[in-house]
């Protein structure tokens, strides 16, 4: 038989989405534990005792058992102490900063703001449909070109409408 290079046990490195189940988080979680410090391996895979070190000299404690009161099934979540909701609350809100800070949440208003934009520029392009039309087709009678124009407002105005609001 010949000699495999294999070692017996488990690997001393492992992937992203292997190191990811090992402790129990989403392969994108580990990404972001990556950017956040997690040491990798010069080949893209990760110690697993060195990973699993620093995860737990890291990752808040509290942060996790609050994540993990979250995946709790929903008969069980009306036996939670005040304790466990309020850190859980506040693991949630620590969450969202993170999120905010990070610009992975936007405000409402903002996005609101934004397609106000985007749909006011569009109204405006849409409108100017007709007048560009006579410049390029001059062989459009004035009455052609107002049947244009009188049909792009009137979808403009259904889409305005109650029902779209």
């Amino acid at each position: 038989m010949a000699h495999s290079d294999k070692a017996i046990g488990p690997p001393r490195e492992i992937s992203k989405s292997g190191f990811a189940g090992l402790i129990g988080v989403s392969p994108g979680r580990v990404s972001q534990l990556i950017k956040d410090g997690l040491p990798v391996e010069a080949s893209g895979k990760i110690d697993v005792a060195r990973g699993k070190l620093w995860f737990q000299e890291n990752v808040d404690q509290r942060r996790s058992d609050a994540q993990r009161q979250t995946e709790l099934p929903l008969s069980n979540r009306g036996k939670e102490s005040h304790k466990e909701r309020l850190l859980r609350e506040q693991a949630d809100q620590a969450a969202i900063k993170t999120a905010r800070l990070r610009g992975e949440l936007v405000t409402a208003a903002a996005v609101e703001a934004r397609w106000s934009d985007v749909l006011r520029r569009l109204r405006s392009k849409i409108l100017a449909v007709p007048s560009r039309v006579r410049q390029s087709c001059p062989n459009l009678t004035a009455r052609d070109v107002a049947t244009f124009d009188l049909e792009l407002r009137r979808a403009l105005e259904d889409l305005a409408g109650p029902d779209n609001v």
